[in-house]
C-alpha cells in the first residue's frame, strides 16, 4: 500500500509548475523522489572476498544531485562519491564502469550518506547498516 501511495505522490507531482532540469523533471520532484527512495541510495554485496557498496541508485539520479558525501563506520562525512557527468540525452543511464566502492571483507559496519542538491539544500544524513 505504501508503494502505491508513493507512486501516486510522484505522479501527482508531475503537474507542478516548476522549472525543469536536464532530467525533464522539476528539481523539487527529484528531491522528493530521492527522499521517497532513500532506502535504496546504497546497496551492499559480498563479492569474491570483498564488500562492495553500490551507489547505482544515486548515479541514476545524478542530474538532480550536486554532491554525495559519505562516511564509513560512524566516521566523519568527509568523503565524496564522484558522480558521473549528467547527460541530458540519457539522464538516468548508469554508465560508470564501477558504480561501487570496494572494501576489504569485514571492514564495513555502516555507511552514512548526505546529498547536496543544485539549489544548495542538503538531505538528511542517512545511515545504512551492513548486514552480511
Amino acid at each position: 500500500m505504501r508503494i502505491l501511495k508513493s507512486a501516486a505522490l510522484i505522479l501527482g507531482l508531475t503537474f507542478l509548475p516548476l522549472p525543469a532540469t536536464a532530467q525533464g523533471m522539476p528539481p523539487e520532484q527529484i528531491k522528493q523522489i530521492l527522499d521517497l527512495t532513500k532506502a535504496n541510495w546504497v546497496a551492499f554485496r559480498d563479492w569474491q572476498g570483498q564488500e562492495l557498496i553500490y551507489f547505482t541508485h544515486l548515479e541514476a539520479w545524478k542530474c538532480g544531485i550536486d554532491y554525495v558525501f559519505y562516511g564509513l563506520n560512524g566516521g566523519p562525512m568527509d568523503q565524496v562519491w564522484e558522480l558521473d557527468s549528467c547527460d541530458p540525452d540519457s539522464p538516468n543511464a548508469v554508465l560508470k564502469e564501477k558504480p561501487y566502492l570496494e572494501r576489504p571483507d569485514g571492514s564495513t559496519q555502516s555507511i552514512s550518506v548526505q546529498l547536496i542538491f543544485p539549489d544548495g539544500t542538503k538531505s538528511a544524513v542517512e545511515t545504512f547498516l551492513y548486514k552480511p
